[in-house]
């Protein structure tokens, strides 16, 4: 009997797929709610920051056979939403819908 191979084996996308999607996924969101995008963008961030930090420490402590890629793909997970937010940032000038206040509106 053959043994078939785990999902994610099948699918290999490489580092840069994996950025692009992340990137159309964060600017979907950034276009459709930025106030959504904002509370997504920071708590992505850093729960990825979280995980990398933890990871990298269990690396060092004791080394394991997780591939190099793993760590890659978790700094993209980092950087990717906060350079999403700061493009979006950038465009709006640094005035996002939810910031200004509408007075009895």
């Amino acid at each position: 009997m053959q043994k078939r191979p785990h999902p994610f084996q099948r699918c290999k996308l490489s580092i840069s797929e994996i950025f692009l999607i992340q990137v159309i996924v964060y600017l979907l969101v950034w276009l459709w709610n930025d106030f959504v995008a904002t509370i997504l963008s920071l708590s992505f961030t850093a729960i990825a920051f979280s995980i990398l930090v933890i990871s990298l420490i269990a690396e060092l402590i004791d080394g394991s056979k997780v591939p190099r890629w793993y760590f890659y793909v978790m700094v993209l997970s980092v950087l990717t939403p906060l350079l999403v937010g700061s493009l979006f940032m950038y465009i709006k000038k640094g005035s996002l819908d939810w910031m200004v206040f509408s007075y009895g509106k």
